[in-house]
């Protein structure tokens, strides 16, 4: 189990940093967003409105790294859907990603692992298929193995690739 120390700009979320993330989601999750939420068009408020929900659902596993000058990188965590089955979310900038995404592997790793603690014995993520960076990530950083894909699962058609890890995985 990884028990590392996370770095001293991982802290706690709070919906103010949705808020602020949501204005500024990266276009790639803005297009999820609508695939699974089943917009036309994206809109900062209503993404605010249900991060704010995830988060409510997720206390307290939910972080959110912030950028060396102190402003919000990206948020995330992980909700239980019942069953020992956590879904996980995540929202973040082009810039937060770019500067941090090592403190955002930490993070997420570390929250996998207090999930797991805690008594999960699956988390799970899904991300639009053409999302080829966020895919590799899941599986090369975080350790998720891929599941397939839904085709045409997205309210506008989209394929939905879906991603699970198991309790007592070894890490890579």
């Amino acid at each position: 189990m990884n028990r590392a120390r996370l770095p001293s700009n991982i802290v706690r979320c709070r919906p103010l940093h949705l808020v602020l993330l949501a204005e500024q989601m990266r276009d790639s999750e803005q297009a999820q967003f609508l695939a699974i939420t089943g917009g036309q068009t994206y809109d900062p408020d209503t993404a605010a409105h249900a991060l704010v929900g995830a988060w409510a659902r997720s206390a307290p596993y939910a972080l959110t790294v912030l950028r060396d000058n102190g402003s919000v990188a990206a948020a995330g965590g992980f909700e239980c859907l019942g069953n020992g089955i956590w879904q996980s979310w995540m929202v973040g900038t082009e810039e937060g990603w770019a500067e941090q995404w090592r403190s955002m592997t930490k993070a997420t790793r570390w929250l996998m692992d207090q999930v797991f603690l805690n008594g999960a014995r699956r988390v799970q993520t899904n991300a639009l298929a053409s999302r080829a960076k966020a895919i590799e990530w899941f599986e090369r950083s975080l350790g998720l193995q891929p599941e397939g894909v839904w085709r045409g699962y997205g309210a506008n058609g989209e394929d939905i690739a879906h991603f699970s890890r198991m309790r007592g995985a070894p890490w890579a």
